[in-house]
């Protein structure tokens, strides 16, 4: 039917526009050419649809469109009976408004359980609300086992502000085990270098440095490396406080703790603006730490066009914006890299062998 055609192609053009409209003359002229060629058969539909009160525009005396806009009313669209069902579950469980409205949108996530399972669902989330202290810094698979009618999966696949609004600490729950792994000396090394990048890091542990000093990185989750935001990992790790300690070069094994605790913490990573943010970051919970003199020979590269490149996506760092640095070692670095960076990996295992103990002093 052509009433139904043009509606449907009314509906499609005015999606995802605040008012709904579509103005006129490029309505008849898109109808014409997308739906029917014959004019008149198009106004006595448009004519129906506007009866019907599916659009509304204004006519002239013959019934013509003479409005500059025709204005669709969209149909309202229908609720998938399982959200319907989630929303009769809450509305008899006793809790409070505020909880009833907080995690209404949880609904849409859960296609194909029936009343049982939603309420079975439901009775997790209150507990693990109660309990979850008691869990805090397990794995979320495991939580989410424990709780949720034993699905490893469904906790992550909620409504994340939902489950904060309601008050579960989602983010006490990491996604997964996160490891560190340190190469050197574990024993007594004179100084403890927090690397970011984990090809600098294996650079430095095969050096002679590794005899003197400990080098910390982080390798990413289990075998994926799909994300190379290994400095960040490392932040956050530090940040939360927790994190299997794996020794790549054998001999000691230690946590977190005694390797932050060392007297002499140095932080090594990109000269660019995203690498000084992870430094500050890593700062607020560990406030020793201090620069590397690693970063000196990325100083003097950065001043040869030869051996620096510019924020651009082909390099990895398109996004990164200059931030205000709450340190002046890092401001005074941030000076030094506000246009151009350089990568790590550009430091020598000759260079490395002679500065990695030592702190980077100015710039």
């Amino acid at each position: 039917m052509l009433e139904t055609s043009i509606y449907g192609w009314l509906c499609k053009n005015v999606r995802g526009n605040d008012t709904n409209r579509i103005r006129t003359k490029t309505a008849l002229t898109k109808l014409g050419s997308d739906i029917s060629h014959d004019a008149i058969e198009i106004r006595k539909a448009l004519l129906a649809l506007r009866a019907d009160g599916k659009i509304e525009y204004s006519t002239g005396s013959h019934g013509e469109p003479i409005s500059a806009f025709i204005t669709v009313i969209l149909p309202k669209a229908e609720i998938p009976a399982h959200v319907s069902a989630w929303k009769a579950v809450l509305d008899r469980s006793g809790l409070q408004n505020e909880d009833l409205v907080t995690l209404e949108s949880i609904g849409c996530n859960l296609a194909g359980f029936d009343k049982g399972d939603m309420e079975r669902l439901l009775a997790g989330l209150v507990r693990l609300r109660q309990e979850q202290t008691q869990v805090y810094g397990q794995c979320d698979f495991n939580v989410s086992a424990a709780y949720l009618l034993g699905s490893s999966k469904l906790l992550s696949t909620l409504d994340f502000r939902s489950l904060r609004a309601f008050g579960i600490a989602i983010d006490q729950f990491p996604a997964r085990a996160p490891y560190v792994v340190v190469g050197g000396n574990a024993n007594s090394p004179a100084a403890v270098v927090l690397v970011e990048n984990p090809i600098a890091f294996e650079t430095a542990v095969k050096s002679s440095a590794a005899d003197r000093y400990l080098f910390v990185c982080t390798f990413g989750f289990g075998l994926s490396a799909a994300a190379n935001d290994y400095g960040n990992q490392l932040a956050g790790i530090i940040e939360t406080g927790r994190a299997v300690v794996l020794n790549r070069s054998g001999g000691s094994v230690m946590s977190m703790d005694q390797v932050l605790g060392h007297g002499s913490i140095h932080f090594w990573g990109d000269l660019d603006i995203a690498g000084i943010q992870i430094f500050e970051r890593i700062a607020k919970h560990v406030p020793s730490i201090q620069l590397s003199n690693l970063y000196r020979p990325m100083i003097d590269a950065i001043k040869s066009s030869n051996s620096r490149h510019p924020y651009v996506a082909a390099v990895g760092k398109n996004g990164q914006t200059m931030f205000e640095a709450t340190r002046e070692d890092s401001n005074n670095l941030l000076s030094q890299c506000h246009q151009w960076a350089v990568d790590q990996e550009i430091v020598t295992v000759t260079q490395i062998e002679l500065l990695a103990g030592a702190v980077l002093v100015s710039t």
